[in-house]
């Protein structure tokens, strides 16, 4: 579950849907082997430039135009991006141009990710699982998850200039020092006070996690890095029969959202779309 930059490597090709593993980092494809039981007449068009992640295992690449999914996908690729739309109207994410079918046991576990487009600046992909490994409340969740990411690295939260990072008076991403009025400033300013990015790159997964605590975070996932925290407690916050009214750590920050009228009326809108 991921938003970063990505390297463009201009190039699209056709792939086996059910193997990338022999692609270099040029963006050339080899031929599915002869034994694997690939089906050659089952081709999916994949676009490596845009996806630019060789951790993503992709089963195929489609445009999209607002809540349309272009392109003859599968049925069951096709079923979670429709599933997406009904918890995130398409006027909730005009960013995303592209739908990616992944496969989350072949891609290390990832289940879902929210990335720029590697050769279309402002543009964003959105790739989750289509192989019916993920059980469909977790898939929600990762759904949930990744817009978090959108919202709140948008370029009306975070601006991508690279000159404000030294001097960002909170933990910065590496293209940009979150705005002092955005969601993510008010959340490291109450929650990560201390942390920078320079100290994030220094971390050793043992560092990480050596953090993390039930009483300061909602998963262990949530202590690996301020972006990531934020993200986890978006959903679980919009996962929430009920709101934490507790002193802990974590019950502050699965308030925190709810100093956000717009962001309460979100949450509505997506338990909507989970529970009816």
């Amino acid at each position: 579950m991921t938003f970063s930059p990505v390297r463009a490597t201009p190039t699209t090709v056709l792939v086996g849907a059910v193997t990338l593993l022999a692609l270099t980092l040029s963006g050339c494809a080899a031929a599915a082997p002869a034994d694997d039981g690939v089906d050659e007449t089952a081709m999916a068009e994949i676009d490596l430039a845009a996806v630019n992640d060789d951790t993503l295992h992709v089963l195929g690449t489609y445009d999209v135009d607002g809540s349309e999914l272009l392109g003859d996908a599968p049925e069951d690729q096709a079923a979670v991006w429709d599933r997406f739309n009904e918890l995130f109207p398409a006027e909730l994410h005009p960013e995303i141009t592209m739908f990616v079918a992944i496969d989350a046991d072949k891609s290390g576990g990832t289940d879902g990710a929210m990335q720029p487009n590697g050769v279309a600046e402002g543009e964003t992909y959105l790739a989750l699982d289509t192989s019916g490994s993920v059980e469909p409340d977790v898939l929600d969740r990762t759904m949930i998850h990744e817009f978090a990411h959108l919202l709140t690295l948008r370029e009306d939260q975070i601006p991508k200039d690279e000159s404000t990072v030294d001097d960002c008076p909170v933990y910065s991403e590496a293209d940009g020092c979150p705005f002092d009025d955005s969601y993510l400033f008010a959340f490291y300013t109450e929650f990560w006070p201390d942390f920078s990015l320079a100290e994030f790159d220094a971390e050793t997964e043992e560092d990480k996690e050596a953090r993390y605590t039930p009483v300061e975070f909602v998963t262990d996932y949530a202590a690996t890095i301020p972006s990531e925290d934020a993200a986890e407690v978006f959903a679980e916050w919009v996962l929430a029969d009920e709101l934490a009214d507790g002193d802990r750590i974590v019950d502050q920050k699965l308030r925190f959202f709810e100093d956000y009228p717009e962001l309460v009326e979100l949450r509505e809108t997506i338990r909507e779309g989970l529970f009816n």
